[in-house]
């Protein structure tokens, strides 16, 4: 093998590695909780973010109650920084999937970022999003 063949072989590779790593960290699966509605709030415990396992925080999760028709995505961006959005595509209404911070519409293929906002089309208009508080052991999501 000559130096030219060499570099390409390593370089195909490392991209390969990275690819796949990349496709790895969105296989991880998404962490559901089942939450009872308090008045016009969702009460979450921030403990809930931790992976005993894995000794890591995770950076959402999803949330669902009786009471709202379709999950809430919460993002944990440090712990006091938090963004809670309905799972709803504003396009059509369709339930959107979570694959890390990129939530994607399996109907017409709008995707969304993690604050909300239109990434592509055809959705125009950013999700719906909800007013987050904590405390030291809690996030509290209202509703109203």
């Amino acid at each position: 093998m000559n130096r030219k063949e060499f570099i390409q072989s390593c370089t195909f590779s490392c991209l390969g590695l990275l690819g796949a790593a990349a496709l790895l960290q969105n296989c991880t699966p998404s962490k559901y909780i089942q939450v009872s509605r308090e008045n016009d709030q969702l009460k979450v415990a921030k403990s809930e973010f931790v992976n005993l396992k894995k000794n890591k925080t995770s950076k959402y999760l999803i949330v669902k109650a009786n009471t709202i028709p379709y999950p809430i995505v919460v993002y944990r961006f440090s712990d006091t920084d938090y963004t809670a959005l309905l799972l709803q595509c504003s396009h059509q209404g369709s339930e959107l999937n979570v694959n890390g911070d990129i939530l994607t519409c399996p109907a017409h293929g709008s995707e969304f970022g993690n604050k909300g906002e239109v990434i592509q089309g055809p959705a125009d208009q950013k999700l719906q999003n909800y007013k987050v508080t904590s405390d030291a052991d809690h996030i509290y999501i209202n509703l109203a």
